[in-house]
């Protein structure tokens, strides 16, 4: 009888182990971490808010130690009011929602453009592209960016490396969720897709200067020229983050694809 009550033990024992040892097969499993910004670089901070012409703010807070020249012109575009009456004209829902460079009209608002802060232009730019992320548009040139900016809703971090991710949301990812469920369509005269049936106009995008910052106080007063885009040879408009192509997709323009790079294979808009 003891003999029969050790046997059983033993299966028992060995039945255990073979599971522990399963488990540990698949906790290996576990995809790696999408790679996250060096803390040194995200502890100088720049708040700023978005605020949406039918209600709604978007707080966002940017690093400019990790994209100094990115922030930079972020910051000084919204003193300016630049991106006062603009809209977010491209929205694609679960990927992002992009504005900051056409008026209600699809009028294109024009601002200089500035180097590329992100590894394939030779900066190093660890901001991965995760939900809540805000980075710059630009076209097939890598020092195209100007003032188009989009907003991660769903995390892309396929587009890491490629475009220059400045800062994140810290308060109304609801927001940019509701912003990112509106109706869409195609307008036919600029070519442009993904654009919302009812335009969604910011108001304007504050910068927090200290604690007797308001709403109003980074406007400016003064009177400046209206920027222009820095031209280029084909005079190229800002190009924009896309969807990562489906097996499918990839397989019918593979021989396409090739010879291009991957803002190319991303899409671009054309006024």
């Amino acid at each position: 009888m003891k003999k029969s009550i050790s046997i059983i033990a033993l299966i028992l024992s060995m039945m255990m182990l073979a599971s522990c040892g399963t488990s540990s097969d698949s906790t290996s499993a576990t995809p790696t971490p999408a790679p996250t910004a060096d803390p040194e670089l995200t502890k100088n901070t720049i708040n700023a808010t978005i605020f949406i012409e039918d209600g709604g703010e978007i707080s966002l807070e940017l690093y400019p130690d990790l994209a100094p020249e990115t922030v930079e012109n972020f910051v000084e575009l919204a003193e300016d009011g630049f991106y006062d009456g603009t809209i977010f004209h491209r929205v694609i829902e679960d990927f992002m929602i992009q504005g900051g460079g056409y008026d209600e009209n699809l009028k294109e608002q024009k601002a200089d453009s500035i180097k590329g802060e992100f590894s394939a232009n030779g900066f190093e730019n660890t901001l991965s592209h995760t939900r809540g992320v805000i980075s710059m548009a630009r076209s097939q040139d890598m020092d195209s960016a100007s003032s188009q900016f989009f907003i991660v809703q769903e995390d892309s971090t396929y587009l890491d490396g490629q475009y220059a991710a400045f800062g994140i949301v810290t308060d109304g990812m609801d927001v940019v969720d509701e912003i990112a469920s509106v109706k869409t369509g195609t307008v036919a005269a600029s070519g442009m897709e993904d654009v919302p049936v009812e335009p969604v106009i910011i108001e304007t995008i504050t910068i927090d200067t200290g604690p007797s910052s308001s709403k109003n106080s980074s406007k400016s007063t003064d009177d400046e020229d209206e920027p222009t885009k820095k031209p280029s040879a084909d005079d190229e408009d800002e190009d924009e983050p896309t969807e990562k192509p489906s097996a499918d997709e990839d397989a019918d323009s593979q021989e396409d694809e090739d010879a291009l790079d991957l803002s190319e294979i991303l899409g671009s808009v054309e006024s």
